[in-house]
């Protein structure tokens, strides 16, 4: 027999490594189907799920929520965001895409619409975010400057 078939397996392939990669597979698939709102004040007796439908009827969707919940800690000075779910990625997609429409109607204009992102994807974003709000205030200097 040749030595190479003697080794032991690489750990690459170990149990533990295979259960957390498809652990990870699966909350990634599932945190696709949820949309996060941002901006909408806390009541004492409110119902999420009629909160959430009415916020999705100013922007002419009406899908089937599964889920909704406030997500974080309660704190006197801070506002919760809503977290609820969807069917599909599909759906979740259509919401995003018209959810920009919420910032002209009126009581809405400080409601925001994101994907659900992990801690890393949030520092991402906001990091791409800062960048191109700086590249475009460094524009908008340049363009002034010269009438």
């Amino acid at each position: 027999m040749r030595p190479s078939l003697q080794k032991p397996c690489n750990n690459a392939f170990a149990p533990k490594r295979i259960c957390s990669a498809l652990q990870t597979v699966a909350e990634s698939t599932e945190r696709k189907k949820h949309v996060i709102i941002y901006g909408v004040a806390e009541k004492e007796s409110e119902a999420l799920s009629t909160v959430v439908e009415d916020i999705l009827e100013e922007i002419d969707e009406k899908p089937v929520v599964r889920d909704c919940c406030r997500v974080g800690l309660k704190k006197a000075d801070s506002i919760r965001p809503i977290k609820f779910t969807l069917r599909s990625q599909d759906l979740v997609y259509q919401v995003l895409r018209k959810a920009k429409g919420l910032r002209v109607k009126d009581g809405y204009q400080k409601v925001y619409l994101s994907p659900d992102r992990t801690v890393e994807e949030r520092a991402a974003h906001r990091m791409k975010l800062l960048e191109k709000k700086q590249a475009a205030a460094d524009k908008g200097s340049k363009d002034t400057g010269t009438v």
